[in-house]
C-alpha cells in the first residue's frame, strides 16, 4: 500500500518506500505525477558483466546496480525498484534519487545539469564542473553565508515562456568529510564512509527561481580568480558536457527537444568560466569575488510571479 507522499523537482511523488531525503508533499491528497513502487523479482537483469548497466528505449529506462537494486522508469510516470540481496535501504535510495531520478527528468522534458544551484538577488546561479571540483563545498559556504540552495547535485532546468527556471531538488547537502569539517561539522548524519548528509533547513529554497547564469568551475594556477563570459559554441559544448549522466539522453523520446533546449539556454542565459586555484581555505574569497562580478554584470532578479 502506497502511503508516502513527497515533492521535488516540481513533481509530486507517491511511494511505498520511505525516502527521508525527499521533502514531504504539503498537498498529498491530489493525484501524483510519479509513482514509486518496490517489488521483488519484478525486473529481468540486463546483459553484461559490469557493476552498473543501463538501457535507454523510447519511454523506458532501466538500470542495474550489482548487489544493490534494479530500477525501471516507465513513460515518465512510474518508477519500479527491485532491491537485491537484502541491500541497505540507503544504498537503494542513493541510485533511486541519483541516476534513476536523472532519467526520470529526461523523460519528462526537464534538463538535468550536474551541479549546485544557488538563489541570489540576481537570479539562480548554477555551478558545474568535473567531479571533485568543489561544487558541494562551494554550496556549503554559500549556505553558511545566508544564501538559499535549490540543489546540490541535480539541477533540473525547466523552460517557461519567460525563459528558464531551476526547480528545487532535495533539502540537504551531501558533503565529503573534509568539506564537512571546513563548514564546522553542522548537524548531519553519516551517509557513507566519507559522506555526510546536512539538512538545509531554512536555507533550502522550496520554489522555482529564474536561471541567470551557469558557471563552469575550472582550475587555474594564478592566485587570483578569473570570471569570463563564454561565447559561441563553447557555451553549448560545456552545457552538454555538464549534463547529469549525459549518456542517458541518447534514445530518449525527448532527446531532440532537450537538445534544442541546450541551445536556447546558451543563447538566453550567461555561461561563465570561473578559473581559480582550487583552495578550500579561500572559498569565502571566491564568493566575494563572484558577488562583485554579479553586481557588475547582472540586474536584480524580477519576482517569479512577474515573469
Amino acid at each position: 500500500m502506497i502511503t508516502n507522499s513527497y515533492r521535488a523537482y516540481g513533481l509530486s511523488f507517491v511511494a511505498d518506500l520511505v525516502c527521508p531525503e525527499l521533502p514531504p508533499d504539503p498537498h498529498s491528497g491530489r493525484d501524483a505525477d510519479v509513482t514509486i513502487q518496490s517489488f521483488t523479482k519484478a525486473l529481468r537483469p540486463l546483459c553484461g558483466n559490469e557493476d552498473y548497466r543501463f538501457e535507454v528505449l523510447p519511454g523506458i529506462f532501466r538500470l542495474d546496480v550489482s548487489g544493490v537494486a534494479r530500477y525501471c522508469v516507465r513513460e515518465a510516470r512510474t518508477i519500479v525498484v527491485e532491491p537485491l540481496n537484502q541491500s541497505l535501504p540507503a544504498k537503494v535510495r542513493l541510485f533511486l534519487l541519483g541516476s534513476t531520478m536523472g532519467a526520470l527528468l529526461y523523460q519528462r522534458g526537464l534538463l538535468p545539469l550536474h551541479g549546485c544551484a544557488i538563489e541570489t538577488p540576481f537570479g539562480t546561479m548554477i555551478f558545474v564542473g568535473a567531479q571533485g571540483s568543489g561544487k558541494s563545498t562551494l554550496a556549503a559556504e554559500f549556505q553558511r553565508r545566508g544564501y538559499r540552495i535549490l540543489s546540490d547535485d541535480i539541477c533540473a532546468v525547466q523552460q517557461i515562456p519567460a525563459g528558464f527556471q531551476v526547480l528545487p531538488a532535495l533539502p540537504h547537502l551531501r558533503l565529503c568529510e573534509d568539506a564537512y569539517d571546513r563548514v564546522g561539522r553542522p548537524e548531519g548524519t553519516r551517509f557513507d564512509v566519507d559522506k555526510f548528509i546536512v539538512p538545509l533547513g531554512e536555507r533550502y529554497c522550496p520554489h522555482p527561481a529564474r536561471l541567470t547564469a551557469v558557471h563552469v568551475l575550472s582550475d587555474h594556477k594564478s592566485s587570483e580568480p578569473r570570471f569570463e563570459f563564454l561565447c559561441g559554441l563553447d557555451r553549448v559544448r560545456l552545457l552538454f558536457e555538464n549534463l547529469y549522466r549525459p549518456q542517458f539522453l541518447k534514445g530518449q523520446q525527448t532527446q531532440a527537444q532537450l537538445t534544442r533546449m541546450v541551445g536556447s539556454i546558451a543563447q538566453q542565459a550567461a555561461v561563465v568560466s570561473v578559473n581559480r586555484r582550487r583552495d578550500a581555505a579561500r572559498t569565502s574569497d571566491l564568493i566575494r569575488f563572484l558577488e562583485d562580478n554579479w553586481s557588475q554584470n547582472f540586474a536584480p532578479a524580477a519576482p517569479m510571479e512577474n515573469m
